[in-house]
């Protein structure tokens, strides 16, 4: 069980969330309460939490009557706190979001054949897949000429690397309609590869797209 010492001022922070990790129980509560009562109310307000909970584990036990008793005589800040802690909840049991499943390069060439043939320029586009192959994650890493000045390996990478995947494909259009390579993609897709291994992230597919047909690297066995 946590200690809980004499209550000391708390900024609220103006950087980054992650800062929010090494707040102590005690700094949190008392951000939630900051700019809502004067120090004094703050902290009478704090102590009555902890006496009623101790212990954050024994939030789960508590009857609803009890939880609407939290922050009495305050429902409306009770309201608050409860739909926090039920919003955290939700967050953590949320289900992966999957946004397609892939068959084969096929299968995603002839449905991105659709999709990219309305761009005007180049978009090199990240798909990050689960162990079954599901799309779980995509996102837009650039827009214009793909070269190896305007796009380098760790714009993908650190992409994967923060969604956790192991696994990715890539796809680019080609406004001209001209699905062949050119070097730069071919170079390009070297390195991507090359730092994948390394990485421990497999890259299996990066798919060119025209107005009427597509280019597969795995298709063609490039991989």
């Amino acid at each position: 069980m946590e200690k809980y010492g004499q209550l000391k001022h708390v900024e609220v922070p103006n950087k980054k969330s992650n800062e929010l990790a090494q707040f102590t129980n005690e700094e949190l509560l008392q951000l939630f309460l900051t700019e809502r009562f004067p120090e004094k109310q703050q902290a009478q307000l704090i102590q009555n939490f902890w006496e009623l909970l101790p212990d954050l584990s024994l939030f789960s036990l508590l009857y609803n009557e009890e939880r609407a008793q939290i922050f009495s005589p305050f429902s409306s800040l009770n309201r608050q706190f409860l739909a926090a802690v039920e919003l955290g909840r939700r967050i953590e049991l949320a289900p992966q979001k999957i946004i397609g499943e892939v068959f084969g390069s096929r299968q995603v060439g002839e449905r991105l054949i659709q999709i990219q043939r309305r761009f005007r320029q180049e978009q090199l586009t990240l798909f990050c897949l689960n162990t079954k192959n599901k799309i779980i994650y995509q996102k837009v890493i650039f827009k214009g000429s793909l070269n190896s000045a305007t796009v380098h390996p760790r714009e993908i990478f650190h992409e994967a690397l923060r969604i956790g995947t192991n696994k990715i494909m890539i796809t680019h259009n080609h406004p001209s309609g001209e699905i062949k390579p050119s070097k730069q993609d071919i170079s390009f897709t070297k390195r991507l590869k090359e730092c994948g291994v390394l990485l421990g992230i497999e890259l299996l597919d990066h798919i060119i797209t025209g107005s009427e047909n597509y280019y597969s690297f795995a298709e063609q066995r490039l991989l």
